[in-house]
């Protein structure tokens, strides 16, 4: 595929990895203490939808980025080569791929069980609690503190194609 495609399909992603469970989250998080409700409910199941879209978006984003490295060349040259690439492989490997692994198990999984049975009105134990505790508190808080510098350090280093350091 040519190059200029596979980039605009890259940012396309990159928008809807972005830009979707964001918004949805801020709104679940305007609503989070109502009592629960057809309006609550609808904006629970719109919320990891979007989760969904996000873990979508972002494989087709690792997706398009790998094949736009293979097209330009880059891992042929090595990682010596490119070392800008080699930092921003780092930045993605080391802090964005563990986060999005976190949210795929909680978000897609752990918490949205746990949330479909509090919103079809079946009683949640601890441990169902507890998971929607975790991804609606500690860790979004982790994840929207890291995932914007990390992303803004990956488009530096995109852009530029200079080494940090």
């Amino acid at each position: 595929m040519e190059y200029s495609i596979l980039k605009l399909f890259h940012i396309g992603a990159l928008i809807l990895w972005l830009g979707p469970a964001l918004g949805a989250w801020l709104v679940f998080k305007a609503v989070e203490k109502e009592e629960i409700s057809p309006v609550t409910e609808k904006v629970n199941r719109v919320f990891f939808a979007m989760i969904t879209i996000e873990h979508i978006a972002f494989v087709v984003l690792l997706a398009t980025g790998f094949m736009m490295a293979m097209t330009a060349g880059w891992f042929s040259a090595g990682m010596s080569g490119a070392p800008w690439l080699s930092q921003k492989l780092m930045v993605i490997g080391l802090i964005i791929i563990p986060l999005e692994i976190v949210d795929l198990v909680l978000g897609n999984w752990l918490a949205l069980k746990a949330s479909n049975s509090m919103y079809s009105g079946e009683a949640i134990n601890q441990k169902q609690k507890r998971w929607l505790e975790i991804y609606h508190g500690p860790f979004t808080k982790l994840a929207i503190a890291l995932i914007p510098i990390s992303v803004l350090l990956v488009m530096y280093l995109a852009v530029n194609k200079l080494p940090l350091f």
